[in-house]
């Protein structure tokens, strides 16, 4: 008797396309609340932002460097999709970066720039390129998370101003589109287990510290760090009861099983639902 071997498909086949949306963010000023009329979250997202451009030219990098160990032909356009929305990111968040800078957060902002590129750096110097790959999985997590509880929550999409809830939602849709390319070729040049969560939670812990320092600096800066009733809103909303940081924190857990895989939740169809919502792309890329 003749047995087959069939190849379990690990998730949807989606097409991972960069688009250049170029926008204009008319009518936001560099210190207008724009998360729910809300300074806590507003400038979390913003302080998030800021990391895009240089973490994502990182991601681009380490998937790069290891691309040439995957033969298969879907998976090479896959990670040329994943190269090209990344590169689109970058340029669309430093539009939006630009904005925020462009006032009284100037030194914070330069300051946190200046963090993240020392350790991007300090990243590229000192960890192997399988390390680098483990830890852009790792990040690629919390940025798919961060984009399923947007998309999963148009209430949250509706509190954002109109001029910015493009630029988030179209972000979203993205990461979720290549939400598995990193990890899977992680999995490709025989990255380990106990590699990619060491490298995982010493990211969160990066990731929790940079943001509340720097979130914590641009509320000093507006004089709301001596306003208790609205700092007490602005945190239950993003880690009290269905928060935006709250929300997530199951599905960081997930990334610690052995079995994880991205596409384990399959939220796939939340993809054409909210592209609907998006103006047409300027122009399509190919990386």
């Amino acid at each position: 008797m003749n047995l087959t071997l069939v190849k379990k498909k690990t998730h949807p086949s989606i097409p991972i396309t960069p688009r250049r949306m170029e926008f204009s963010f008319e009518g936001i000023k560099h210190d207008d609340y724009w998360f729910d009329n809300d300074p806590v979250l507003t400038h979390l997202l913003n302080i998030l932002s800021l990391t895009f451009p240089d973490g994502e030219r990182f991601f681009v990098d380490s998937v790069r460097a290891l691309r040439d160990q995957v033969q298969d032909k879907e998976r090479q356009k896959d990670i040329s999709g994943f190269i090209g929305q990344e590169a689109m990111h970058s340029l669309e968040h430093q539009a939006f970066n630009d904005l925020i800078a462009n006032g009284k957060y100037d030194d914070i902002i330069n300051h946190a720039l200046n963090v993240t590129n020392k350790l991007l750096a300090g990243a590229r110097q000192y960890m192997s390129k399988r390390q680098q790959l483990a830890a852009t999985a790792g990040l690629e997590h919390f940025t798919a998370i961060l984009a399923d509880a947007i998309l999963r929550r148009p209430d949250l999409v509706e509190s954002m101003d109109p001029a910015v809830r493009n630029l988030w939602v179209w972000h979203a849709i993205e990461e979720t589109e290549h939400k598995a390319v990193a990890f899977d070729l992680y999995k490709e040049v025989n990255g380990n287990y106990l590699e990619r969560q060491r490298l995982f939670l010493s990211s969160t812990v990066y990731l929790i510290g940079f943001s509340s320092y720097f979130t914590w600096q641009m509320l000093k800066r507006d004089k709301t760090h001596r306003k208790p009733l609205t700092l007490a809103k602005g945190l239950w909303k993003g880690f009290g009861y269905r928060g935006v940081i709250s929300s997530i924190i199951p599905a960081w857990f997930t990334y610690l099983k052995p079995g994880f895989h991205p596409w384990n939740d399959d939220n796939s169809a939340l993809i054409e639902e909210w592209r609907k919502s998006l103006p047409a792309p300027k122009k399509k890329s190919a990386a």
